[in-house]
């Protein structure tokens, strides 16, 4: 719930964010103090604080103990870094990450087809051959976990996106917590090993429509197993 303390001190960081973004705040330059900013935005030391807590988190200040609150730059990596720390997986938030990977993953996956180096592919084929392998052997949970995370890494890599490695790098640990409640589910991980030797076989023919797609059914059959436990709303 969006609180009048809360749209202040949004009120703040948007501005703040904007001095930043057009230069007129340079990484190193001293924010005025506490007092001075709630004068400026006409607004309680609480807001303030709240809008510098935020500020912080998104990594466009930095608190020096002592010294005041200084402006800085954010990197794409302390951004996505720090929002997946901040992501607190609720029910609409897991329906959104499904719609997040979607978007991206299923890309990913059309990009993998198409610019795959041969030794990029041959990982992903040794990746599908060994989880099949311990599949038949009882696979545990978290072998499990960690073949899926290590597949959907593995084509990822193999976009030859670097911004997109990024982006996904930054919800991986968001994503495990998504492994753990799907993992759990009897006869998902089988399910889920059919699905990526599908996406693998479309990448290995080098077939940019036929790995997205695959990858999209293989999120959304993900995502009704889910739904069919209760997992979601």
């Amino acid at each position: 719930m969006v609180t009048e303390k809360t749209s202040r001190a949004q009120r703040i960081v948007d501005q703040i964010r904007d001095l930043i973004a057009s230069g007129k705040l340079q990484t190193g330059d001293k924010l005025p103090p506490e007092r001075e900013l709630a004068d400026i935005f006409n607004v309680s030391r609480t807001s303030v604080r709240e809008a510098i807590r935020i500020l912080e988190t998104m990594g466009l200040v930095e608190i020096k103990k002592g010294h005041g609150v200084f402006a800085k730059k954010a990197t794409l990596d302390s951004v996505l870094s720090n929002a997946a720390d901040a992501l607190v997986l609720s029910n609409k938030e897991m329906k959104q990450l499904f719609e997040i990977r979607k978007v991206l993953e299923t890309q990913a996956a059309a990009w993998a087809a198409e610019r795959a180096s041969e030794t990029e592919i041959e990982e992903i084929k040794t990746i599908i051959k060994e989880v099949k392998f311990l599949n038949k052997q009882k696979l545990d949970i978290a072998v499990a976990n960690q073949y899926d995370k290590k597949f959907h890494a593995a084509v990822i890599e193999a976009s030859r996106n670097d911004v997109l490695v990024k982006i996904m790098s930054g919800l991986f640990d968001t994503l495990d917590k998504a492994r753990v409640k799907t993992a759990i589910i009897p006869g998902r991980a089988l399910m889920s090993i059919n699905d990526h030797e599908a996406i693998s076989s479309a990448i290995c023919e080098r077939n940019p429509q036929k790995a997205k797609q695959a990858m999209y059914d293989h999120i959304e059959s993900v995502e009704k197993t889910m739904e069919n436990q209760g997992n979601t709303d």
